[in-house]
């Protein structure tokens, strides 16, 4: 705070929450990359490796919960008869197994389904929900705009800090 005596209770508040806005941002940025990095380790260490399991309840939750296009609706007529599997859809699709052409057909069809929001994809369980930021505290009444004009906001409390 380079100009600490001329700042206000009101400010050095707004100043500390902002930082703490900062720090949170910076916090969840840091977190990003971190697990973008360990998800590229991941990757790189799986290489040609059959899909998890948690990889293809993902692949489940998204075309159940967001992009159950005609195509997707056989593929899972077929799945819910047993017929097929989610695992034979995914391996099919990593390279891991043959392709089956009404597979083929339901993955193509994705690129008419609109992009699901972060929200949505939070709400399948595709994935996992996201922390809070910090909670915004208040200010207390002393707000310039509270007041109809410049007049009555000094008429009701002293610039200095001094009481009336």
């Amino acid at each position: 705070m380079p100009y600490h005596g001329y700042y206000t209770a009101e400010m050095e508040q707004a100043e500390r929450e902002l930082d703490a806005r900062i720090d949170y941002a910076y916090e969840q940025g840091r977190e990003v990359e971190a697990k973008t990095e360990a998800l590229e380790a991941k990757t790189a260490a799986k290489g040609d490796a059959p899909p998890s399991d948690e990889d293809i309840e993902r692949i489940e939750k998204f075309v159940r919960g967001h992009a159950q296009t005609p195509e997707w609706q056989k593929v899972i007529e077929r799945i819910d008869r047993g017929h097929l599997s989610w695992r034979e859809v995914v391996e099919g699709l990593a390279g891991t197994a043959p392709a089956d052409s009404e597979v083929t057909a339901a993955f193509r069809s994705l690129s008419r389904v609109p992009p699901a929001s972060l929200e949505k994809l939070i709400d399948i369980g595709v994935l996992p929900g996201v922390s809070e930021p910090p909670a915004q505290t208040s200010l207390g009444k002393m707000h310039r705009f509270e007041h109809a004009d410049e007049e009555e906001w000094f008429e009701d409390s002293d610039p200095l800090g001094r009481d009336k």
